[in-house]
């Protein structure tokens, strides 16, 4: 007896899955549209559109041969390059979710942060390797340095994985984990979604008019959603990214004078360093359209400095890793300028309230807990309800 197609197969099931799309189809569509087109300049040379998918196929047959399925967890530990930015591609495609490591944390947390996720897989730069190997953790591993391209040149030809059709991902999936600090305890895994990467992608057009001409610097460590939210955002949205193996102002400058940028992302401590060297050398931005964060913590007469330097205005945020930029990074500062308030403004995709201890809004006036909502949003802590 025939069985009934499924949910999935009716007119109402396709015209449902029609609505929803992934981190990479997106990253797949600017591929199919501007082979020619720079995706990544690393330590290593320049790929194009085109040949960064075609190795994106090729490690995401690699993952699916290791029997990794829809929602298993891959932990790296490494350096930022060009690798890590393949393995979140590579794992949006399968319905992976890759457990980004803060190689900055103490040996004890690090296991922690590990162990909690339970990753099937972990690949690891030859920089890490031996902290960790201490660690004991008795887990497969692949040695970036030592094993990955190997692997990648003895995997099937991309047009024949391609051929064969994409697994299985919802929006909803969980794409990457990223730990937040441990000041209650230890580090938790914030879970974020493609539906959340997509969202926080949109608000970066909304309130920033970044373009697809407008390119992001990945200085700061992949395990940051600094880093990791706007490097997917470049490649969603179709330009460069330039990946730096962590704070290089020198390279930093250079790029700013070779590149039109999106967001420039400096933070504290980072600033000075490239103000010295741009007022020094007179570097002429090639276009920025936002700079720096957390206006907070930074010197006012620095943050007029830097903006005027860069001749874009200075980014005053107020975001989380759970949120992304929103729920307060909607304002930025004038360029030049010494900014005589700090007062943040709602960022799009977004609403808030302030409410008391029982969830109730408070009076306007009254102090209370901000609660936010909206499609840019993480899917909870991993494993810590």
């Amino acid at each position: 007896m025939p069985q009934a197609p499924s949910w999935s197969t009716t007119t109402a099931g396709k015209t449902w899955r029609a609505g929803r799309l992934t981190v990479y189809e997106l990253f797949r569509s600017r591929a199919r549209r501007q082979p020619q087109a720079l995706a990544i300049e690393h330590a290593g040379g320049m790929l194009t559109y085109g040949e960064l998918h075609d190795r994106v196929l090729r490690l995401s047959a690699v993952l699916a041969t290791r029997g990794l399925t829809r929602g298993d967890r891959v932990a790296i530990l490494s350096e930022n390059r060009l690798e890590y930015v393949e393995l979140e591609l590579a794992a949006a495609r399968n319905g992976l979710i890759i457990a980004c490591q803060n190689w900055r944390l103490a040996a004890g947390e690090l296991r922690h942060c590990i162990t909690l996720v339970e990753p099937k897989l972990v690949l690891v730069s030859a920089r890490y390797a031996e902290p960790l190997a201490a660690l004991n953790l008795n887990l497969p591993v692949i040695n970036i340095d030592a094993e990955y391209e190997q692997l990648l040149a003895t995997s099937p030809d991309p047009a024949e994985i391609a051929a064969a059709g994409d697994p299985e991902v919802d929006p909803e999936d969980g794409l990457v984990i990223l730990y937040t600090s441990g000041t209650t305890g230890l580090p938790k895994g914030a879970l974020i979604s493609h539906r959340a990467e997509i969202a926080r992608m949109t608000v970066l057009a909304i309130d920033l008019n970044i373009t697809s001409e407008d390119g992001f610097i990945a200085w700061a460590p992949l395990f940051h959603m600094g880093s990791t939210d706007q490097t997917l955002a470049a490649l969603m949205a179709g330009a460069p990214v330039i990946v730096i193996d962590g704070f290089d102002a020198r390279r930093i400058v250079d790029a700013v004078a070779r590149y039109k940028l999106g967001w420039l992302l400096l933070m504290p401590g980072s600033i000075e360093p490239v103000v010295e060297i741009m007022r020094r050398e007179g570097t002429v931005p090639k276009g920025v359209k936002a700079c720096g964060a957390m206006a907070d913590l930074v010197p006012l007469q620095l943050i007029a400095e830097l903006s005027g330097l860069m001749r874009a205005p200075y980014l005053n945020s107020f975001g989380a890793t759970e949120t992304g930029l929103p729920p307060g990074s909607g304002a930025v500062l004038p360029p030049g300028e010494v900014p005589k308030s700090l007062s943040k403004r709602l960022s799009s995709l977004c609403d808030v309230m302030l409410v008391d201890p029982a969830g109730h809004p408070v009076p306007d006036g009254e102090p209370g807990e901000i609660a936010i909502r909206g499609a840019t949003v993480f899917s909870g802590y991993w494993n810590a309800e």
